[in-house]
Order: C-alpha cells, then sequence, then structure tokens
C-alpha cells in the first residue's frame, strides 16, 4: 500500500470513529462497527491505531485540542491584542468550533456530551494536559479585563458565565431549532452569535468591575 494510500484508509477510519463514537459512546461502540462504516477490515484499527482505545484518545486529542491550535494561530496574526480582543477571539473560535464544521462539529458535540453524562476513562487525563492550560489561560484574559482582587471563583464564574452559553447552545440547540424555524442556520449565524455573546460578556465583566470597585470604595469609607 502506497504512503498516500494508507493515509486516506487512515483518514477514513478515522472519521468513521467519529461518527461511531458520536452514535454509540466509547463503550457503545465496537471495531467492527466502526471499520464496517469505514470499509474497511477489522485489523485496520489496530493496524494505523493500535486498538479501539487509541483509536478514541486521537478522537479526544482533537477534540480538546483544536480549539487552541485555532487560538494560537489567530493571536499570531494579530500581536498585540488587548485582554478584550482575545476574549473576542476566544469566543469567536469557540462559536466556529462549535457550529461551522458541520457534521463534524455536531459528532464532536455529541462526544462531548457524552464525556459529560459518561466519562470515559481517559476524560481526566485530557483535562490534565489540555484543559488546566487553557483554562488558566482565559482566567488570565478575564483578570486582565475585571483588574485585580477579584476572588478567584468569581473570575471562574465569570469564564464559565463566558464560554458556558455557546457550549449550552451548542447541545440545546438541535432540540429547540423546531420551535423557531425562522431563525438562521448556525453554520452561517455563528459569527452573530458570537458578536451577541462577546457584548453581552463585556457587559456583565463590567458590572463585575464595578461591583468590586464600590467594594473596596466602601471599605475606605468605613469609620475606624
Amino acid at each position: 500500500m502506497s504512503g498516500a494510500g494508507k493515509g486516506d484508509a487512515r483518514a477514513r477510519l478515522f472519521m468513521a470513529a467519529v461518527r461511531v463514537f458520536a452514535a454509540r459512546g466509547y463503550k457503545g461502540a465496537t471495531v467492527r462497527e466502526i471499520c464496517a462504516e469505514a470499509g474497511a477490515n477489522l485489523n485496520a484499527v489496530v493496524y494505523y491505531f493500535g486498538g479501539k482505545a487509541k483509536l478514541y484518545q486521537a478522537v479526544l486529542e482533537v477534540l480538546f485540542t483544536e480549539g487552541r491550535r485555532q487560538m494560537e494561530e489567530r493571536l499570531a496574526e494579530a500581536a498585540g491584542m488587548t485582554a478584550e480582543e482575545r476574549l473576542r477571539l476566544l469566543l469567536e473560535v469557540t462559536c466556529r468550533l462549535l457550529f461551522a464544521g458541520g457534521e463534524l462539529s455536531r459528532a464532536f458535540v455529541r462526544i462531548y456530551a457524552q464525556e459529560l453524562i459518561n466519562p470515559s476513562p481517559f476524560l481526566g487525563g485530557m483535562i490534565e494536559r489540555h484543559s488546566r492550560t487553557q483554562v488558566k489561560d482565559a482566567l488570565g484574559m478575564v483578570t486582565e479585563v475585571v483588574g485585580p482582587g477579584i476572588p478567584h471563583n468569581v473570575l471562574v464564574d465569570c469564564l464559565m458565565s463566558l464560554l458556558g452559553p455557546a457550549v449550552y447552545q451548542s447541545f440545546i440547540w438541535p432540540v429547540m431549532r423546531p420551535v423557531f424555524p425562522d431563525h438562521p442556520a448556525m453554520e452561517e449565524y455563528w459569527p452573530r452569535l458570537a458578536d451577541h455573546l462577546y457584548r453581552f460578556s463585556m457587559a456583565g465583566l463590567a458590572a463585575v468591575r464595578e461591583a468590586a470597585e464600590e467594594a473596596r470604595h466602601g471599605e475606605r469609607n468605613e469609620p475606624r
């Protein structure tokens, strides 16, 4: 088999695995079903990936790293961004990943949702290797916007309020879509959603900053 042929076969297996894992979850998916979906023989998963577990981990690696890869590419294109601009970029990348990738995006959202409901043995390691650093970077952006002296738990609340609505909408939209038949398709609408979430979040972060400043001012004016 040529190198190109091997690459094509591996890519077909990977995409078949994404579809099957999205439909069945890690525990429910079988190598037989993945190979049938890819049009490959039963030895292909072991040959190209080393087995079902390693294939699923390869899928999770993409799920956990693609956002960071796109974020880093965009930041490299526009050095010197303010924290507000970087948060806007974070929302744009998040919404693009969740809504703009068609079948692949929808499949990854389903895999992520299944991990939240019924975690695989690999979720903890993925979070430790990838999410911890990404969350730390995002919290740093939030801190720059709201200013110093904000309790850590409030910063975490701010970050979850920033990104949570996009993730929630990706989960709930397939169910709610029939309720809003005139709403544009998310594959087209996501830039406007990202813009809305940015404006909404900036107003919320400003309110947190103002509340903290008022609290500090009140403490300074308290009688001794």
